[in-house]
């Protein structure tokens, strides 16, 4: 899993880095989302989760016993992928706010975020609620991968600008103008120095 996101993002950092916040997030939380769907998958054909995301999802549109059938799985598998970039959309905010020192720990608090989204949609009966134990940690783990690869998606394939603080920002103007006015600061000194000159030789003659 971790060779296959290292691949994935060496082929997005390809096309440059990004700046639109929007992009940013969309992508970063639907690369985080299949990586959370690769865990699920793997822990679903070991026998220690009862249900994939595309059947809890696919909840909220039919019967849960209905979520089975191949067009309500892909509805219900559709549907968990736009949420998940969705939450990576409010991830990259986060990052934009706070910063993007410790992303991995920010990353932490929106999978507690979305798992708490998920269980409260069982409370308030949106969604089917799990029959097992194991399900439940199943679904802790499966959250927190997609927290920690949002994350570190969102950080690599964005530009590092969108990231830094008001200070960062108002020393980069400082040095942007510093850089704009020293070509006019030489040419002044320079004809300082002529016009001198020029005085000097006058008085000569």
């Amino acid at each position: 899993m971790l060779k296959s996101f290292i691949k994935l993002t060496d082929s997005l950092l390809r096309f440059g880095k990004m700046r639109d916040s929007i992009t940013i997030g969309l992508l970063g939380g639907l690369i985080g989302t299949i990586f959370m769907d690769i865990s699920n998958l793997l822990i679903f054909k070991a026998g220690k989760t009862e249900a994939l995301y595309g059947h809890i999802a696919g909840g909220l549109f039919v019967a849960p016993f209905r979520t089975k059938r191949r067009k309500n799985f892909i509805l219900g598998q559709m549907t968990h992928l736009g949420i998940g970039s969705i939450w990576g959309t409010l991830l990259t905010y986060l990052l934009k706010k706070t910063g993007k020192d410790h992303h991995l720990i920010k990353g932490l608090f929106i999978s507690m975020l979305t798992l708490g989204s998920l269980i409260g949609g069982q409370k308030f009966g949106m969604l089917k609620k799990f029959g097992l134990t194991k399900t439940f940690y199943s679904a802790v783990w499966n959250h927190l991968v997609y927290g920690l690869v949002s994350a570190q998606a969102i950080v690599m394939i964005a530009d590092p600008i969108i990231f830094a603080s008001s200070k960062d920002a108002k020393e980069s103007c400082q040095q942007i103008r510093r850089k704009a006015s020293y070509p006019c600061s030489v040419r002044s000194s320079n004809e300082l120095v002529q016009s001198k000159d020029d005085h000097f030789k006058s008085h000569q003659l």
